[in-house]
């Protein structure tokens, strides 16, 4: 938006307000601390009878007593005169741009008397109101005197509502428990109470102002108890017709987590959340690559909340998890009859349901190769077809695929379709590891820790230095998740009175690795060196292997035996 819109948008809210302050029925008058005025409206320059130009940029006591503008507090009212008129101010302060002003607020006497009228009316027509939106309420005051009985209940009760204002509530209504509500503060939902020889269910809430009871309001929910159950049971109806006209399919899930709850700062981890958060603003599939436990399902939660579509459905598909039998079903869903065991009114399935918004497939390496197929139509076509069913629909969804398999290397093997591969790798993103990212660990430690002692209702402070220290020294192949399954078993092995995990609190699993780097045999170290420098050698030279062995110092023989020695050819 341009400097010129700005200000056209300023100058048309600055109008709006403009023209509700000239609408009201009294005047309003805005000085500077000073009591130099700044604002008035019209009704100001008609009490005063100054022109406009005669009130702007003049001192408020040229219009009003000195004494009075001196006298009067913030926040009250007091009667003035102008010209031997009556006329009511009130004073309050405004900020304008962190700067303190004073308004005030003028109306005449007979304005005033208009507007209690008016008041005095809506009153009356509340408490019409009220007796037809109510079967039967009554009001009490903090001394448990009725103020209130709706004609509805005075005619349950046998009393008349005008001869009940006035008695204590105990006097009118049988078995009441108002006064005990009065008295305690505390709501009473759906409460029970025998009265004319039935049951009947009663709410009572206290009436609470500046923290103080002022009084409670009883509502009469049912008359007697057989009410309740006739509207259970037509409530029952209604919900038996809700799911089978829904399918019986369950509420769209919503994503949890931000990027707020990616935990760390290491740099693969700022690197991945950075790419991650460049995507979400694309509309291209996203492939998260990492090991178990690494947190891609967090990752694809933040890119949804992160996108344009957060507004949208997220819907989360676990590939390995759902029988390859019915994984068709589940994603396409079908229409009523289609198979043996299909339920009435048919299914929707998780792509209609992530209809503009996201749907999250993890375990993507896990999709049977003839689902690949059928999954392949919706990213090109950007359409499902239910089983059963001789359409198909057009939807609108992003698709966020995770796997903890090498891909490429499925693919070579014939299990896994080159086609749907790049489809889905438009953009990937690869999650780090605990052990890519180990600087973390003190981190999640402590995040953990303070996220199981309110779940576990302890009061543990951290890990010792030993303890941490054996978690550094840990390779961590279960990642983040196997980190915080460690960290509830120790609290749960720490006592009462211990504060701290210690290395005894540690799994044996954790104690058994060995602070020292394992040996390496010097053949093995030797081989694994030179395979390297053979590799290094052709990648620098382009594959010219003349040109690698005279780079290596080796005769072409030498470098020909070394090759298929490595079986680099």
């Amino acid at each position: 938006m341009n400097i010129k819109e700005t200000v056209s948008q300023f100058a048309r809210s600055f109008d709006q307000v403009e023209s509700i302050v000239q609408a009201l029925p009294f005047a309003v008058v805005l000085t500077d601390q000073k009591g130099l005025v700044h604002y008035h409206n019209d009704m100001f320059e008609r009490m005063v009878k100054k022109e406009h130009k005669k009130v702007d940029q003049y001192k408020i006591n040229q219009f009003l007593e000195q004494k009075m503008i001196e006298t009067i507090q913030v926040g009250t009212n007091q009667y003035i005169k102008i010209d031997n008129r009556s006329f009511v101010i009130r004073k309050e302060l405004a900020y304008v741009h962190g700067e303190s002003y004073d308004l005030y607020l003028l109306s005449s006497v007979k304005q005033l008397e208009q507007l209690l009228q008016i008041n005095q009316e809506k009153n009356e027509l509340l408490e019409t109101v009220m007796e037809f939106a109510y079967d039967g309420i009554v009001m009490v005051d903090a001394e448990g005197i009725v103020t209130m009985l709706s004609k509805e209940y005075g005619e349950f009760i046998g009393v008349d509502p005008k001869e009940a204002v006035g008695k204590h509530v105990t006097e009118v209504i049988e078995n009441t428990r108002m006064h005990e509500v009065v008295k305690t503060g505390k709501v009473e939902i759906a409460d029970l109470q025998k009265i004319n020889g039935d049951y009947m269910i009663a709410t009572r809430v206290p009436i609470i102002k500046d923290g103080e009871i002022k009084g409670a309001v009883g509502k009469v929910l049912f008359k007697n108890v057989g009410d309740f159950n006739s509207l259970y049971k037509r409530i029952n109806v209604i919900e038996k017709e809700l799911k089978k006209y829904k399918g019986e399919f369950k509420e769209q899930n919503k994503a949890a987590y931000t990027f707020h709850h990616l935990i760390g700062e290491s740099l693969s981890l700022t690197r991945a959340k950075k790419e991650a958060e460049r995507a979400a603003l694309s509309k291209s599939s996203i492939l998260l690559l990492g090991e178990s436990g690494t947190g891609k399902e967090l990752f694809a939660h933040s890119i949804h909340n992160a996108s344009k579509r957060q507004a949208g459905s997220f819907v989360k598909v676990n590939c390995a998890a759902i029988p390859a039998d019915l994984l068709e079903s589940e994603l396409f869903g079908y229409e009523e009859g289609s198979f043996t065991g299909a339920k009435k009114g048919g299914k929707k399935g998780k792509f209609e349901a992530a209809d503009g918004g996201t749907i999250f497939l993890d375990e993507i390496g896990e999709l049977p190769l003839h689902m690949q197929v059928k999954f392949l139509r919706v990213l090109q076509e950007k359409e499902v077809e239910k089983i059963g069913s001789t359409s198909t629909k057009k939807i609108d969804v992003r698709i966020i695929a995770a796997t903890n398999r090498d891909l490429e290397d499925m693919v070579e093997k014939g299990e896994f379709r080159l086609d749907l591969y790049y489809r889905l790798n438009v953009v990937s993103i690869h999650i780090p590891s605990l052990k890519e990212r180990n600087q973390d660990l003190s981190i999640l430690s402590n995040h953990f820790i303070s996220k199981l002692n309110t779940f576990m209702q302890k009061n543990v402070q951290a890990l010792t230095k030993e303890a941490e220290k054996q978690l550094y020294n840990y390779a961590w192949p279960g990642n983040i998740r196997e980190l915080e399954n460690v960290l509830e078993r120790a609290m749960n092995l720490v006592d009462r009175h211990e504060k701290w995990i210690d290395l005894k609190h540690l799994p044996e699993k954790l104690m058994s690795v060995s602070n020292l780097q394992p040996i390496i045999p010097l053949v093995e170290l030797m081989e694994k060196t030179e395979r390297e420098a053979l590799q290094s050698a052709l990648q620098q030279t382009n594959g010219n292997r003349s040109n690698a062995a005279k780079q290596l110092g080796i005769s072409r023989t030498s470098f020909y035996e070394k090759l298929a020695k490595y079986d680099l050819n």
